[in-house]
């Protein structure tokens, strides 16, 4: 409600300095006609304008600032060491190309990665 109060006043105001303002029973209707146009086109541009600077600090805030630190390393034991190796193995093997033999490969088996990095 104070919204349209303030948009009834801006229209008053606005028709006031026209031809309409020399007559109160024109100045009125004419208000009461206007002032919930002049709502609903600042309530336009508010959402336009919001949606611009969203936008503009999305793009800004996306980019990397610089590069992101390594998470923190935990240790996994039996079976979840296992899974975690052979779904590793897998995400190599699909992401770079295979050259050479199987067996030239740098990760032989889960459970030779395991026993290695389980020696002292």
């Amino acid at each position: 409600m104070a919204c349209l109060a303030a948009s009834a006043l801006a229209a008053y105001l606005f028709l006031g300095r026209t031809q309409a303002g020399d007559s109160p029973w024109a100045l009125f209707p004419l208000t009461v006609a206007l002032a919930p146009v002049i709502l609903v086109g600042a309530m336009a541009a508010s959402v336009v304008l919001s949606t611009l600077l969203s936008a503009a600090l999305d793009d800004r805030t996306a980019a990397p600032t610089g590069p992101s630190e390594p998470a923190a390393r935990t240790e996994r034991t039996g079976a979840e060491a296992t899974t975690e190796g052979t779904d590793l193995r897998t995400t190599l093997e699909r992401a770079s190309p295979a050259t050479g033999s199987p067996s030239a490969s740098p990760s032989a088996s889960p459970a030779a990665s395991a026993s290695a990095s389980a020696a002292p």
